[in-house]
């Protein structure tokens, strides 16, 4: 599952997650926070002060979000910021959430970046490093440290001891 260099490839519990794409893609955003700004020039939208945005059962929380977008109006990324910034996904079965001091998530490439000592929680399945990379078409997420810390994750058995 995980090489010697802490890459961690086809990780099952992130299949669904980080998919702010698929279905709830073609949902609206809803964002609330203490201060919007819309910044038409530069194709871009920052909201601040207890951010949360939420786009059918996905939901981020954040101190600061930008959101971007292309001349049409589409978005097409989106970068939360905060202490920590956290996405959950109540549609995954069980619940995920995904917190990092930033979470970069780019609909074009269908990719999330997470960073800052990012966690993913998916039931008692934890994975923890400074950097997570998953591609949502790929399948392929990637942990790693670049400060020589490890990359961990924990898995739990099955209830009733069914193997995974």
């Amino acid at each position: 599952m995980g090489g010697l260099n802490g890459k961690v490839t086809r990780l099952p519990l992130l299949a669904a997650a980080l998919t702010f794409a698929a279905a709830a893609y073609a949902q609206p955003i809803n964002i609330e926070a203490g201060h919007f700004e819309m910044l038409l020039a530069e194709n871009k939208a920052t909201s601040t002060g207890g951010v949360v945005a939420v786009q059918g059962d996905r939901e981020i929380r954040a101190d600061h979000l930008t959101v971007y977008f292309n001349e049409d109006n589409d978005v097409v990324s989106m970068l939360a910021e905060g202490d920590p910034a956290t996405l959950s996904d109540q549609a995954a079965e069980p619940a995920i959430t995904v917190t990092g001091a930033a979470l970069d998530y780019h609909f074009d490439e269908q990719r999330v970046r997470v960073s800052g000592g990012g966690a993913l929680v998916q039931g008692e399945d934890r994975l923890t490093a400074e950097i997570i990379i998953y591609d949502l078409e790929a399948e392929r997420a990637e942990a790693f440290s670049n400060s020589g810390g490890r990359v961990q994750l924990t898995l739990e058995p099955k209830q009733g001891g069914e193997p995974r």
